[in-house]
């Protein structure tokens, strides 16, 4: 009796090793907004961890969360303005091409800390805002993936580049 209950539970830790569909990654991301003449373009490096759950024929929906900092400053009226931090939840809706290509669509929430900082002062600020974005992707392999995503947050557009790891 004992063996059969190790057996069926070493059965069963196999099949859901095998249908671990965790997804983690690295990105650079671009977050620009202009207003009245004025613009501003601030950089972040992005780390991500999410979940692929198979809902159809090519199709996932991948919960996902994101957490970054600032690598890049800008400046605006002399004061320099440099991200803080930057969060996101996502749901992603993703269907698989061909030949490794996919594309996806998701809603998101996110919060984006920025600092201003000028003559010897700094204020720090931020906000959660919902927002819609999309992308492609490539395969590279069973476990490597690429990305290219547009997302875009009460009128502040980001753009990011990801290297992204299935385990």
């Amino acid at each position: 009796m004992m063996k059969k209950t190790l057996l069926a539970l070493v059965l069963a830790g196999t099949s859901f090793a095998s249908q671990a569909n965790w997804q983690a990654g690295v990105g650079y991301v671009n977050l620009s907004d202009s207003e009245g003449g004025d613009s501003i373009s601030l950089n972040a490096l992005v780390g991500s961890l999410g979940y692929k759950f198979k809902t159809g024929d090519n199709f996932y929906l991948v919960p996902e969360l994101r957490l970054g900092t600032g690598v890049g400053d800008d400046e605006l009226y002399g004061a320099k303005i440099e991200v803080e931090s930057f969060t996101a939840l996502s749901l992603r809706g993703q269907y698989d091409l061909e030949s490794g290509l996919y594309i996806y669509g998701a809603p998101s929430y996110a919060n984006l800390e920025v600092k201003a900082s000028a003559y010897g002062e700094s204020a720090s600020e931020d906000e959660w805002e919902f927002g819609l974005g999309g992308g492609v992707g490539y395969n590279f392999s069973n476990a490597m993936l690429a990305e290219l995503s547009y997302e875009q947050f009460d009128g502040v557009d980001v753009v990011s580049l990801a290297v992204k790891f299935d385990f």
